[in-house]
């Protein structure tokens, strides 16, 4: 049965510091494991569905991350060395400067595009690689006073998730050190990121691992959201000066979980040394049945959809449950006006594999739809009107290249 509570979060006072939103509090929505729903027909529970083919000259596969600024897309490959960048879903620009020469960056973990500017920005952690948004040119680099793993141009803004030099070079120096990490915002150009900013979030280091820690990269400039992890999780929409709760859940076998529940009392744990935390951390993946980050938030409306990484049985359990256990991975949370529905695997009736958005189009899910020929069939299922016109579309590509689904969840 679903359970309501109410639960405070104070956000630290920093130098300048954000609003936690309205007075009034949000309730708690519970769900428990039996509620679980094995398979979501997509055709069912999402609406606005757009079909389209990736036009490309070579053959595109491996795609990973998706985002989009209008009629422009960029997608990571699926092993972090390209950013293959397509405007009206046609290929014209494959950013490939992996290195640690000129012009280069060192990872491909996140990256953003100013539409004003045409600019690809990509982040290595203090340092900011900005390219040509057309030919993918090499024009400069950007030093910040900030160790980035997310990056996110909002207009004249950028937002940021990761954590002060100073902090990251005190982790380097003591691994017992638990520092602050946080999701800012501040001017675009801005480099003192430690003195001119906006937070909108901090935890340590201890409760990240806990917890989780927000993930900033399918936030766009049409769906200006995020999750702040905890005991409860908070999906919270954001503007430049504060955040406001719309959504807090909790998933119950967490309730149950030993480590968990000690540290229900958040602040705790950024207290926590690293030699102090070690045993119960390794005690908490033992135990299993536990949310580590939420992804692929989308607010629209009246409706709040996300997936979270859900650890049903422990990483370190026996291989024999690894293997036999079908929701050691994804969940997919909808919520909207009719209640709350958590789904293991989402399908179209009459393709053969299942769907998993990676990306974001303003407040459209985005997902690749792999060729894979006649195998693509489901002959146990009748072909609905939808899978019949990804089909189609997919014998019409050439070098067997995939198509984009594009939906909004009812």
């Amino acid at each position: 049965m679903r359970q309501f509570f109410f639960t405070l979060l104070a956000l630290p006072i920093w130098a300048v510091t954000a609003c936690t939103g309205p007075a009034h509090e949000v309730g708690v929505d519970v769900v428990q494991e039996s509620d679980f729903i094995d398979v979501g027909d997509l055709t069912e529970i999402a609406c606005d569905f757009k079909v389209y083919p990736l036009k490309a000259d070579i053959p595109l596969d491996g795609i990973g991350g998706i985002k989009c600024w209008g009629h422009k897309m960029f997608a990571r490959s699926n092993d972090d060395k390209r950013l293959l960048c397509f405007d009206d879903y046609k290929l014209y620009a494959v950013l490939d400067r992996l290195g640690r020469g000129p012009g280069e960056y060192i990872y491909l973990s996140d990256f953003s595009y100013d539409e004003k500017e045409n600019l690809i920005y990509v982040g290595n952690d203090s340092v900011i690689c900005v390219y040509d948004g057309t030919t993918t040119a090499f024009i400069r680099k950007q030093y910040v006073t900030f160790d980035t793993q997310n990056l996110l141009n909002v207009g004249d803004k950028m937002l940021y998730y990761g954590l002060d030099i100073d902090e990251s070079r005190k982790r380097d120096d003591d691994t017992e050190y638990n520092p602050t990490q946080m999701v800012i915002l501040a001017d675009r150009a801005e480099w003192d990121l430690k003195n001119n900013r906006t937070v909108l979030y901090s935890h340590s280091f201890a409760r990240r691992l806990i917890y989780g820690f927000p993930q900033l990269f399918y936030v766009n400039p049409q769906n200006m959201s995020f999750c702040i992890p905890g005991y409860v999780n908070r999906i919270v929409t954001f503007d430049n000066d504060s955040v406001t709760d719309v959504y807090k859940f909790q998933l119950e076998p967490a309730l149950g979980n030993e480590v968990v529940n000690r540290y229900k009392d958040e602040e705790l744990a950024d207290g926590l040394s690293g030699t102090v935390f070690a045993n119960d951390y390794v005690n908490m993946l033992m135990e299993g049945k536990f949310i580590t980050n939420t992804y692929n938030i989308i607010v629209d409306k009246g409706t709040v959809s996300f997936r979270v990484n859900y650890c049903g049985v422990s990483p370190l359990a026996d291989p024999e449950d690894l293997r036999t256990t079908d929701y050691n991975g994804y969940l997919y949370w909808v919520h909207n006006k009719s209640g709350t529905n958590v789904y293991k695997k989402l399908r179209i009736p009459g393709l053969i594999q299942f769907i998993d958005p990676t990306g974001c189009h303003d407040n459209r899910n985005v997902a690749i739809i792999e060729n894979l020929g006649e195998d693509a069939f489901d002959d146990t299922a009748d072909m609905s009107p939808l899978a019949r016109e990804i089909l189609d579309e997919l014998k019409k590509q050439n070098d067997d290249n995939p198509v984009v689904l594009e939906f909004r969840f009812k």
